[in-house]
This record gives C-alpha cells, structure tokens and sequence, in this order.
C-alpha cells in the first residue's frame, strides 16, 4: 500500500474523530456558556479550532489530491467521490459556517447555536462517509 494512501486515511480519520467530537460534545456544550461570556468563548473556539485545522485538513487535502492523481490500485471514481464530497464539506464550511461562527462571536444568540448544532450533522456525515471510502480505499488498494 502507498504511504500517501496510509497518511491520507490517517488524516482523514482525524478529520472523523474531530467532527465527531465537535458534533456530539463541543458544540452542545455552547449552550452551557453564558450569555455575558459567549463572544470571548466562541473566538477562543476559533482560535484553537483553527490550531488543530492547522495540521490535519490541508494534509486530508493533500493526500487526497496526490491518491486521485496516482491512484496506484485504487479505482479512480473513488477518490474522485471522496474529493467531491470532501470539496462540498469545505465550500459549506467556508460560505455557511465560518459566516454562522463569526455572527456567533460578534454576539450571543441561543438560536444560532441551536442552528449550528443542527446544520453541523451535514459536516459529521459528510466527514463520516468520506472515513468509509477512504476505509474502501484501503481495502482494494
């Protein structure tokens, strides 16, 4: 198997794990913050959120770009899909959410946070079917 197919599942998992974590735990916990503290939280959120980011998305975007381009044994439609899924994931983060965190760190509004944790499922799904055919990937590779 190609190290760049290992490091790209790698980095996809983490993705995974992360928006998992974020879906379930972080994102609920948004509405335990209160009111007069939520801004700060929130560009705190951002600023660490974007730490993380740092590392595993450009190489999940990477990785994936070098497996689409010299698939090896991997069918290509595979990484094709995962890369359409995975361009679709960072488009609705880039025009929806990144918009809906910086409303939400300009002020406080139970509603955006009921709203985000709702619209979120699309990245945690999104996310979560790029793992499986990153899985399938592995599996023909």
């Amino acid at each position: 198997m190609e190290p760049t197919l290992i490091i790209h599942t790698a980095a996809t998992w983490a993705m995974v794990g992360l928006i998992w974590v974020v879906q379930v735990v972080v994102y609920p916990a948004f509405r335990e913050v209160p009111e007069s503290a939520f801004a700060e939280y929130e560009r705190a959120h951002q600023r660490r959120m974007v730490a993380v980011l740092a590392l595993f998305a450009p190489l999940e975007i990477i990785t994936g770009a070098i497996v689409f381009l010299a698939p090896g044994d991997v069918p290509r439609w595979l990484p094709f899909i995962a890369g359409a899924v995975l361009a679709a994931l960072w488009a609705g983060t880039g025009a929806y959410f990144a918009p809906l965190h910086g409303r939400m760190a300009d002020r406080y509004s139970r509603s955006d946070i009921e709203l985000l944790i709702r619209t979120n499922w699309f990245r945690t799904i999104g996310w979560t079917a790029r793992g499986g055919l990153v899985l399938v990937m592995v599996a023909v590779a």
